[in-house]
């Protein structure tokens, strides 16, 4: 049988690549916005994997307690590595979602979502590196700082729709799809700061708000 230890190492690559996928669901998601169809495909295999990767933590991590019976810093770390792979299967399912419409004529909107996903992609690197390294210092006020970014956006990319659709009333029908898409892109900047905070509760015990 395989050690604490390595089952506990094994668990962290498991989520470590799930993160990983999902950075890249998220790079490419806008693409497939924009109707690139290739980048769609890809963005549904991902969110397959990834689903499959988290019912894999989640087996894994229910057989180390039920094995190993593991307390303090142990028992942190396998509890959050399951609430976090499930953050990331979140994620993934939201880019699906953005992936699967296909917008046109919102071109100032879109724009404000490609600065979105990249400040979101700044998140993931934070966070993956706390991931890797487990040092949590200054993890939460970076991810606010990164976040409240990406919630400006957000509201400056409502009023970008509101603006178009007065604009060229041919594009009201589009509306609720590119309020979700701005919707999801906010929601996967909170997730992630979720993801943050199980990291410092992992790593120092103790309970934060970050979003």
């Amino acid at each position: 049988m395989r050690t604490l230890e390595k089952r506990l190492k094994d668990i962290k690559h498991e989520v470590l690549e799930a993160h990983n996928l999902s950075k890249k669901a998220v790079e490419l998601c806008l693409d497939a916005l924009r109707g690139d169809h290739d980048k769609k495909r890809k963005v549904i295999q991902i969110e397959h994997v990834v689903d499959v990767m988290n019912t894999d933590v989640d087996c894994e991590g229910v057989s180390i307690v039920a094995l190993f019976q593991p307390v303090a810093w142990d028992l942190r770390f396998v509890v959050g590595m399951i609430r976090i792979s499930g953050h990331y299967e979140r994620i993934t399912d939201l880019t699906q979602e953005i992936a699967m419409y296909t917008i046109n004529g919102f071109d100032e909107t879109i724009g404000l979502f490609e600065k979105m996903k990249n400040t979101i992609l700044k998140m993931f690197d934070i966070v993956g590196n706390a991931l890797k390294t487990g040092n949590t210092t200054n993890l939460r006020s970076e991810l606010i700082s990164v976040d409240d970014q990406v919630d400006r956006y957000y509201v400056e990319s409502i009023e970008s729709i509101v603006s178009a659709a007065k604009r060229n009333p041919e594009l009201i029908d589009d509306i609720a799809d590119v309020v979700l898409v701005a919707r999801h892109l906010e929601r996967i900047a909170d997730l992630l700061s979720k993801v943050g905070a199980r990291l410092i509760f992992i790593e120092e015990g103790r309970r934060v708000w970050i979003k």
